[in-house]
């Protein structure tokens, strides 16, 4: 599975709370959004995201990871902006 993919459905779904409203902006149903999730903890061996049926809400290695993932999208979108301005 492509990292960045779930990278992106990741900060999504713990940005909007939920895998439904992460799948809707990504275009994807949210069964591809929780196998992006379920690859990605066990890529890492960590569990990100407390799951309930109401709502999503971070693990403490969820908080860390989260903000290390804003920051490498933050710099990919840099990066972009840099050689498409050029």
């Amino acid at each position: 599975m492509d990292r960045f993919k779930e990278i992106t459905s990741f900060v999504g779904a713990a940005d909007k709370g939920s895998f439904a409203a992460a799948a809707v902006e990504e275009g994807v149903t949210p069964v591809v959004i929780g196998r992006r999730m379920d690859a990605l903890e066990k890529r890492l061996g960590a569990r990100l995201l407390h799951r309930s049926t109401r709502r999503l809400t971070l693990t403490e290695d969820g908080v860390v990871f989260l903000d290390h993932c804003r920051r490498v999208l933050a710099d990919v979108e840099t990066a972009e902006r840099a050689v498409s301005a050029g």
